[in-house]
């Protein structure tokens, strides 16, 4: 209620209520419970300007892409201004474009979409006292029950759906190749160490080419026209699809696509394919520019499903999330696109 209070002047500037920076807080852990901590807020307009702005706010998912960008492309010792490494700064840099878009999609959302009287904000402030500790587990076993049955059952709906996409449909052709490498690897290696370490590269090689011939794969390879001006191959283009189950399956996806399983941010082999990986026309594919296009694009895109589900609930209606993921796709690609087009003309390219 002190903080509400507090940070309402601030905040009605941009058309905020004071009860939005709450939700807007939590927002840098997880989208989806910072949606539902907007019910504190008692104006429906107010409470939808929230919603709608919300994902933007880089959640703990994001990080995951963010390091892995950085440690691809931002290596060595280099300095900017003699102070900050070149990874650092660029990782600050999109935490502040985070908050900049989210406060800025919010006033224009309120002077155009949601217009209308802003409420003046009326709390009790309650004095301070010493929690119960029963009273206290209590509360957190309530709400963490109506977290898991209002936003677990659409993050298993929707996890579900894209792990079909993913996965189907199956080429028996492929399963039976990599069945005879499989047997030719057991019986023409000895080591039990290296027959382990061929098995699990074989392994990962063949979960990308399932994931290429997946329905996900080939929307990905449809989509490449389309996302080439951002600096982006069908590669990327399905690590994006697969990021919209939650955005830190990026990684994992783009680990399958170049055949290394189980990969995660940290992974050595994950990072040098992605250095090593090129275009068609031999041009490197990962360069601070692209990096840099691709976590601008990650920032403003709503690439979840389980936020998107929760939004319908909240709101009530379709019309609103699909507003949202209509909008905030639309600023993403146009701001991914400025990056990588802008930065070409300059030569940062390379």
């Amino acid at each position: 209620a002190r903080v509400a209070f507090v940070i309402d002047r601030l905040m009605g500037r941009i058309g905020l209520h004071g009860k939005a920076f709450v939700p807007m807080l939590s927002g840098f852990a997880c989208a989806i419970p910072a949606v539902m901590a907007t019910r504190t807020i008692e104006s429906r307009r107010d409470r939808l300007v929230t919603m709608l702005t919300l994902p933007m706010v880089s959640c703990s998912a994001r990080l995951p892409v963010y390091a892995l960008v950085t440690a691809v492309v931002f290596t060595g010792d280099g300095r900017v201004f003699g102070i900050f490494s070149a990874g650092a700064l660029v990782l600050f840099s999109m935490y502040a474009l985070s908050v900049g878009a989210t406060l800025g999609a919010a006033a224009v959302l309120r002077s155009t979409v949601l217009r209308g009287p802003r409420l003046p904000l009326v709390l009790e402030l309650p004095p301070y006292r010493i929690p119960v500790f029963r009273n206290v587990i209590l509360v957190t076993w309530q709400r963490v029950r109506k977290f898991l049955v209002d936003a677990g059952t659409i993050i298993l709906t929707m996890t579900i759906i894209l792990w079909a996409l993913l996965s189907y449909p199956q080429s028996s052709e492929i399963a039976e190749r990599y069945n005879v490498e499989r047997t030719n690897a057991v019986a023409t290696i000895a080591d039990p160490t290296a027959q382990g370490e061929a098995l699990f590269l074989l392994e990962g090689q063949e979960a990308g080419e399932n994931l290429r011939y997946s329905i996900a794969g080939r929307v990905g390879q449809a989509l490449e026209p389309a996302i080439e001006p951002l600096g982006f191959d069908w590669r990327i283009g399905v690590g994006i699809l697969g990021a919209f189950a939650a955005r830190e399956v990026f990684v994992s996806t783009l680990g399958i696509v170049f055949g290394i399983a189980d990969a995660d941010e940290e992974n050595r082999s994950l990072r040098s394919s992605l250095r090593d990986a090129v275009r068609t026309d031999g041009s490197p594919l990962m360069t601070p520019l692209t990096g840099v296009s691709l976590m601008v694009f990650f920032v403003l895109a709503c690439q979840c499903m389980s936020t998107i589900g929760v939004v319908w609930r909240e709101s009530g209606s379709w019309r609103w999330p699909l507003f949202m993921f209509g909008y905030m796709s639309i600023l993403a690609y146009g701001a991914s696109l400025v990056v990588y087009q802008v930065g070409s003309m300059f030569g940062w390219g390379v």
